[in-house]
């Protein structure tokens, strides 16, 4: 494993830390890890809040032998794996400036632990104009998924679509990023990116065995590389109190792997249904597409996938889900049409202030016309402890 991201992590945090407390050395008032309110309006309160989260899953699957390619924090092999086990910190100063950091652990009885540093990026916030910046490492802001982390999905797994289209451990990218809140009625914001995709871990091994690639591979590596423009626009609305609708628009050009162009358009639609606040039913229905047009060393070719997804709080702490995948496939290169439908039941477990324990059982109905039926059943527990809420993306 590559300690060196970690490394880095430490030091600049450090870094940051002493430069902070270094500038409220002339403060009467000592500020704890956390923060606290502010007496003062003027003064840049820092608060410093750790958080840790752990995804563990058991369970039994067909696809050990199909052979499709799944997401890279996926379960995907019978018996116990250890899909995320993560560590981050978030900086607040003031109302302006923002910073984060997340690193992620996995264990499988093949690979053993691999570990990556998935984001560390700065972010200021509130600037004139209702314009923010960020810069650093940091998933691109396409589609509704690609954001969260792996202690955030609502299921077991990730859709197929994100991990065919955007890679097996999202698109992360090392470069800048300007949001813009524009001056409207309602509640809409914009999203523009541009930078370099970090190279995971398989994808360098990869690279390392050499150009023999066939063309279902050749296919599954024609992602994201350099030179990556995103563009996103969200708009929410709600006609009531108790129900909203967010519209949304994804765009992104860049060159993958083979040094050729690609490009992805996605168009999403989230409905929301709020029985009596916080304490009540909650609905969330999310339909979500994508195109990409990728240009390869022997053509090109294009490709659509369509994700719906339903999550229904029914008691404080109980949730259902249900998903269902599509994607289209490929005749040359080969890559299967697949369907996925994914129920899901999930168990909250509050413990004490900022920590929760859960358990969710998931079962995968695979289809793919080479391959016919697959099953999948995953029993997943863990915890999360952190101000979790709190983070600002």
């Amino acid at each position: 494993m590559d300690t060196s991201p970690i490394h880095h992590v430490i030091v600049m945090t450090t870094s940051f830390l002493c430069s902070s407390l270094a500038a409220n050395e002339g403060n009467d008032t000592l500020v704890p890890l956390g923060g606290e309110d502010c007496d003062h309006p003027n003064e840049a309160v820092l608060s410093i809040s750790p958080n840790l989260h752990l995804r563990a899953v058991y369970g039994e699957t067909d696809l050990e032998d199909a052979g499709l390619a799944g997401g890279g924090h996926d379960p995907s092999s019978d018996g116990f794996s250890v899909p995320g086990l993560s560590v981050g910190i978030d900086v607040h100063r003031g109302e302006h400036f923002f910073a984060f950091t997340e690193a992620i652990f996995a264990w499988d009885k093949e690979d053993g632990w691999e570990g990556e540093l998935e984001e560390l990026y700065f972010k200021w916030l509130n600037l004139p104009g209702g314009f923010s910046l960020k810069g650093g490492r940091f998933f691109a802001s396409v589609g509704t998924l690609n954001t969260g982390h792996n202690h955030e999905w609502k299921f077991v797994d990730t859709s197929m679509m994100n991990f065919r289209f955007l890679g097996d451990d999202s698109l992360a990218l090392e470069g800048a990023e300007m949001i813009w809140t524009p001056p409207t009625h309602w509640d809409d914001q914009l999203t523009l990116s541009y930078g370099t995709a970090v190279e995971h871990a398989h994808e360098e091994e990869n690279d390392a065995g050499g150009t023999g690639h066939g063309h279902a591979e050749e296919a599954e590596e024609a992602l994201w590389n350099r030179d990556i423009f995103t563009l996103r626009y969200e708009a929410t609305f709600w006609p009531a109190d108790t129900c909203g609708f967010t519209y949304g628009a994804s765009y992104m050009q860049g060159t993958h792997f083979m040094g050729k162009n690609a490009k992805l358009y996605g168009a999403d639609l989230t409905y929301r249904w709020l029985q009596d606040g916080d304490h009540g039913q909650k609905l969330t229905w999310t339909h979500e597409a994508m195109l990409r047009d990728v240009n390869t060393e022997e053509g090109a070719f294009d490709e659509w996938a369509f994700s719906s997804r339903v999550i229904w709080r029914f008691l404080p702490e109980w949730e259902a889900g249900l998903r269902y995948d599509y994607l289209e496939g490929v005749a040359d290169p080969e890559l299967p049409e697949r369907h996925r439908i994914s129920p899901a039941l999930t168990r909250y477990f509050p413990i004490g202030k900022g920590l929760e324990a859960m358990a969710r059982i998931q079962y995968n109905y695979d289809h793919n016309k080479e391959g016919g039926d697959d099953h999948s059943l995953w029993l997943m527990f863990g915890f999360d402890w952190g101000d979790g809420d709190d983070h600002v993306h």
